[in-house]
């Protein structure tokens, strides 16, 4: 009788997946536990002498499941503390010593950055062809000579556009110097 022990054990296992003739979801482990007690139960019935050469594995699982039933719950987690929800994340700094896959052009260069604004709508009114360019402040330490706000404006797809736009720029007089396209969007 208590040869196969087992068995009972995990039939009642795979029994559990329906209480009070409601049928619960089951978890894989007990699909699994289901198909091996149909199989063992189907392997005793026809040959019980095969089953004799697993008996010390079978007794294992035995001493392993009943042990677990034994074992007390596991505590159950606090609740999390209130999260607060992340920052979104800064961008990246420019790259030191990166080049700027866009081109620019640098238009004038200031002291303070109320300037730079000043220069810009300044700039704009008086040339037409900078009308849909953006710009862009970029600082620039000039050593001895002190720290300086270049504006730029772009973005232009090659160095050739960005130097006809500073041809047609400085035949007004206006200083132009095509550039890279680096720095920060002007506010």
């Amino acid at each position: 009788m208590k040869r196969f022990a087992l068995i009972p054990v995990l039939a009642l296992m795979a029994g559990c997946a329906t209480m009070n003739g409601e049928t619960a979801p089951v978890s894989p482990a007990a699909a699994d536990a289901q198909r091996l007690a149909a199989a063992l139960t189907s392997t005793a019935a026809q040959n019980p002498d095969r089953l004799d050469r697993l008996r010390t594995d079978m007794r294992r699982l035995e001493t392993a499941l009943m042990a677990s039933e034994a074992a007390p719950s596991p505590m159950p987690r606090p609740a999390p503390p209130h999260i607060t929800p992340r920052p979104a994340p800064m961008p990246p700094p420019p790259l030191s010593g990166s080049v700027s896959l866009l081109h620019g052009v640098h238009l004038a260069s200031y002291r303070r950055a109320e300037h730079v604004e000043a220069g810009w709508a300044e700039l704009q009114s008086a040339h037409g062809e900078l009308a849909g360019l953006q710009p862009r402040v970029e600082a620039a330490d000039l050593g001895e000579r002190g720290v300086y706000l270049r504006l730029k404006a772009g973005p232009f797809d090659s160095h050739g556009e960005a130097r006809a736009m500073c041809a047609a720029l400085s035949a007004s007089g206006q200083y132009c110097a095509p550039s890279d396209y680096t720095g920060n969007a002007l506010n």
